[in-house]
């Protein structure tokens, strides 16, 4: 009986040391992202005015910010702003005096994204605009500032993980003004860090 006790211990006490000598080498995933984005690129302003002939300028650079929450799923969701500008005119009233137009917007937009295949994702939001038209000439000069409700964006966008918290890439987005009917797409190259 004692050998039986003796020889149950010794098993009882490798087996012990063989438990707790292995290490967990379980690593935890985290599911869930979020992704800060910077994007920059070229805004083109889709002419619906009736100037004419006129000169319109209806392409300049434009900035965007865009905070995402990614979950283990397909979907992100999240806001988005910027700044940009729609267009800029310049009329010759009298030979010695001209007047300048000039159109700005600053989006402000809730965000669904959803990835298609890998990198490759497609997206569409809808929110406000803050929108700022500024007129000068003659020594004055006029700013009125409106909020249009109604507007949406579309955006199609490839983006590559440079390592787990760096990704760059690319997006096109297509922006509805409602309050006045104005219409803007924009070519960014982004740049993102993930946490």
């Amino acid at each position: 009986m004692g050998r039986i006790k003796s020889i149950f211990t010794l098993v009882l006490i490798f087996f012990t040391m063989v438990v707790f000598s292995q290490q967990k080498n379980i690593e935890k995933v985290r599911l869930n992202h979020y992704t800060l984005t910077v994007g920059a690129g070229w805004t083109h302003y889709i002419n619906n005015l009736d100037y004419g002939d006129q000169k319109i300028q209806k392409d300049f650079a434009g900035v965007s910010f865009k905070f995402l929450w990614e979950p283990e799923y397909r979907l992100s969701l999240g806001l988005e702003t910027g700044y940009y500008k729609l267009f800029k005119v310049t009329n010759q009233i009298k030979p010695d005096t001209s007047v300048q137009i000039d159109r700005m917007v600053v989006p402000l937009l809730l965000l669904v994204r959803m990835r298609i295949i890998d990198r490759v994702y497609v997206g569409a939001g809808l929110g406000m605009a803050f929108i700022t038209s500024k007129v000068s000439g003659a020594g004055q000069k006029i700013v009125t500032k409106t909020t249009s409700l109604s507007n949406f964006q579309l955006s199609g966008a490839y983006i590559y993980p440079l390592s787990k918290h760096w990704l760059v890439g690319g997006e096109c987005k297509v922006f509805s003004f409602g309050s006045l009917n104005d219409w803007m797409y924009s070519l960014q190259a982004t740049c993102a860090v993930r946490f």
